[in-house]
């Protein structure tokens, strides 16, 4: 029977003191977190056997399903990413399976592949629909699956909680920027979205519906436009939407469409038309810039990857819970001159580096605020 690892044989193997081993492991006591990360996998390959309070934790598969192939999936897949890497070293095994966009169909023969092949511990899952994927999330949770959902919520089924934006907040936000900006001039706001059934697009259109009826604006809303990208949002533009007779303001409810919506209003002159936006790239910041693009909402991508995955984590290993199943990202309205991309993503990633040097402080179980709307 070999010698027993201790606190002492790992902190020389690290060449860092036993007070930090002893702090890392138990999880009292600040340690930077990448430090402790590499404590902790140190230990788990010398065998140490933990006898206190927060012991390491036995391996977790958990499997992550989102869209791809778009920059705004690149955002939320470098949270993902991050918080994978974080984590790992904690005993989970992760999966990643991606659809092109929002396609139901994928998803549906991923998650049946999955759901009868061998026990996932936790599912983090950006779903197509709000409840036609309802069965699955349930059937899973029967199994003893915890699953969460994120950039698109499934209310209605047994998901654990939600992280993302409150779309219809979203477009509530944006119908506020286009009465500030237009008042009580009466015309038409067109919406242009890549996919007119897709969860997210539906409910910030909704929410800019809402607020026009709610408020009693003179904006006809009802004009809804699906693009399939920057060279199809630039053609209806400058061809189509420019043609419209009272054509006051454009909502672009889709990271897609930027691009071609503000480079047809700069060819073709602006004239007065008010264009919210959504999201935020360096592709297209030269267009806010310019006030071409009057408004950007940005929805935090990294954060939703990084969150999804660090929250589900810590519920499945220290049995950390929310105060309420959603947690709502805020919509930041950026305009001009206020921010651009590079500074609201090296924030999101303090932010994430912030909340994981707390998890490294307290792993224990916790409860944090549920997140409120914008």
């Amino acid at each position: 029977m070999g010698k027993k690892v201790t606190i002492r044989d790992i902190a020389k193997e690290l060449n860092v003191s036993i007070a930090t081993v002893s702090r890392a492991l138990s999880g009292k006591g600040k340690v930077n977190p990448e430090l402790r990360e590499k404590i902790v996998r140190r230990a788990r390959e010398l065998g140490y056997t933990f006898s206190g309070i927060f012991p390491l934790p036995q391996p977790k598969r958990v499997v992550v399903l989102f869209p791809t192939d778009a920059f705004f999936w690149d955002k939320v897949e470098e949270g993902i990413g991050d918080a994978v890497r974080s984590f790992a070293p904690w005993g989970i095994h992760f999966e990643m399976y991606r659809t092109q966009g929002h396609n139901l169909g994928e998803q549906t023969a991923i998650l049946e592949k999955l759901l009868h092949g061998e026990r996932i511990d936790g599912l983090a899952i950006v779903p197509s629909d709000l409840t036609r994927l309802d069965y699955f999330i349930n059937a899973f949770f029967i199994r003893g699956t915890r699953v969460v959902t994120f950039n698109v919520d499934a209310p209605l089924s047994k998901r654990v909680f939600y992280v993302g934006q409150h779309g219809g907040e979203a477009g509530r936000m944006a119908g506020r920027i286009f009465q500030l900006l237009l008042g009580n001039r009466r015309g038409v706001i067109y919406t242009l979205t890549t996919h007119k059934q897709a969860p997210s697009h539906v409910m910030r259109w909704q929410g800019l519906t809402d607020f026009v009826r709610e408020r009693g604006l003179p904006y006809d809303v009802s004009r809804v436009v699906e693009v399939k990208g920057e060279e199809e949002a630039y053609r209806v533009v400058k061809e189509e939407l420019l043609k419209e007779e009272g054509l006051c303001g454009i909502f672009v409810s889709t990271a897609f469409g930027n691009c071609g919506v503000g480079r047809a209003l700069k060819e073709s002159g602006k004239r007065g038309i008010v264009v919210v936006g959504n999201d935020l790239a360096k592709e297209w910041e030269t267009y806010l810039e310019e006030g071409i693009i009057d408004c950007c909402l940005y929805q935090y991508p990294y954060l939703q990857g990084f969150l999804s995955l660090a929250f589900l984590v810590q519920h499945l290993l220290f049995g950390f819970t929310l105060d309420a199943p959603t947690f709502y990202l805020p919509t930041v309205p950026v305009f001009s001159g206020t921010s651009s991309s590079q500074s609201v993503q090296q924030f999101e990633r303090l932010l994430s580096r912030t909340l994981l040097w707390e998890a490294g402080r307290t792993p224990q179980a916790a409860s944090v605020p549920g997140g409120g709307l914008p």
